[in-house]
């Protein structure tokens, strides 16, 4: 899992936003609710590599730039 390193997930909401995705968008990308997405965006639960692989994915940018927000 991905947590201490990570930081608070703000560059995954802003290329969200600059991409014009919603939660709900995004969410149904990864094949869960906008609730659960939401969780994840905002650092209430762990991210694990293989959901940052996916954002990544939906997002449309390699998953180092995600990271080196």
């Amino acid at each position: 899992m991905i947590s201490k390193f990570y930081g608070d997930r703000k560059i995954i909401k802003l290329t969200r936003i600059e991409k014009g995705y919603s939660q709900n968008n995004v969410g149904n990308c990864l094949k869960m609710s906008q609730i659960s997405y939401h969780k994840v965006e905002n650092g209430i639960t762990q991210l694990k590599v293989e959901t940052l692989l996916k954002i990544a994915n939906v997002l449309e940018v390699k998953a180092m730039y995600l990271l080196a927000g």
